[in-house]
C-alpha cells in the first residue's frame, strides 16, 4: 500500500529534479564548450608565438592582448548566460510559491483519484507546471 502511495512522489520528485538541474546541466555544457574553444585558441597562438618569436615583442604583444580580448569577450558573454539563468530560476521560485494554494489544490484532488485517473491527471499537473514556469516571460512581458 505504502509502495503505490509514493511510487507518484518518486516520479514529481525526478520530475522536479529534472526541471531544476536543467538550467544548472546547460551552463556546465556552454561552460565545458567555452573551455574547449579557449584551448583551442591557446594551443594555437602557441604554435604561433613559437613560430614568429623572431620577429620581435610587437607581434607577441598583439596576439596576447588578442587573446585577452577573446577570453574577456567569451566570459562576458557566458556571464550574461548564467545571470539570466539566474534570473528565470529566482522568477520561478517566486512564481511557484504564488501559486503554491493552487498546487496544493491539484495535489488533493490527485490523492483522492485512483487507477489511470490518477496517472493521468499526475502527469498533466507536472505538465501544466512546467509549461507555465517556462512562459513566464511570455506571460508577464519582458521588463
Amino acid at each position: 500500500m505504502i509502495k503505490a502511495i509514493l511510487k507518484p512522489f518518486k516520479f514529481i520528485f525526478k520530475a522536479v529534479k529534472f526541471v531544476v538541474m536543467l538550467p544548472i546541466n546547460l551552463v556546465k555544457f556552454i561552460l565545458s564548450k567555452v573551455w574547449a574553444v579557449v584551448k583551442y585558441v591557446l594551443n594555437l597562438v602557441w604554435k604561433i608565438v613559437k613560430g614568429v618569436y623572431k620577429e620581435g615583442i610587437q607581434v607577441i604583444t598583439w596576439i596576447i592582448t588578442s587573446i585577452y580580448n577573446a577570453i574577456k569577450w567569451v566570459f562576458e558573454k557566458v556571464w550574461k548566460l548564467v545571470k539570466l539563468v539566474w534570473a528565470w530560476l529566482v522568477e520561478a521560485f517566486v512564481e511557484t510559491l504564488n501559486q503554491l494554494w493552487t498546487l496544493l489544490g491539484m495535489f488533493a484532488a490527485w490523492l483522492v483519484l485512483e487507477g489511470s485517473a490518477k496517472t493521468t491527471v499526475g502527469y498533466a499537473i507536472i505538465l501544466v507546471l512546467i509549461v507555465w514556469l517556462v512562459t513566464i516571460r511570455v506571460r508577464e512581458g519582458d521588463e
